[in-house]
């Protein structure tokens, strides 16, 4: 019986979903995927900074609350990217999600043909 291949439901983009991404995607060669999840997790860590900082300086509330906003927006934009970017190298599958072991293999067959080995 073949084993299942591992997925990312898209619903559940968490850091630790991003972080799967990540290593799944982490080969010398086109990192493109994971290279855009890390982008989107420092992008969300900074959101969540920018929040913090309104308890700490109130007096800067209205351009905290204006960084967050902004900071919004590039996830939003990462995050459809990344979305696209999979979607259009077959790595979600049917039900929305994100083919892990997929995404594994390409990464690997990628750099095998870089280096001239066969796949």
């Amino acid at each position: 019986m073949p084993e299942q291949e591992r997925t990312i439901r898209l619903s559940e983009f968490s850091d630790e979903a991003l972080l799967e991404i990540c290593r799944a995607a982490d080969v010398i060669a086109c990192e493109c995927p994971g290279y855009v999840a890390r982008i989107l997790r420092q992008v969300k860590a900074f959101r969540s900074y920018t929040l913090t900082c309104i308890d700490q300086f109130p007096e800067d509330t209205d351009t905290h609350q204006w960084l967050a906003s902004q900071a919004q927006k590039v996830e939003e934009i990462l995050w459809e990217t990344m979305v696209d970017l999979m979607r259009k190298e077959k790595l979600i599958g049917e039900s929305d999600e994100v083919l892990l072991d997929s995404l594994s293999e390409r990464a690997r067959a990628i750099a095998l043909q870089q280096i001239g080995g066969s796949v």
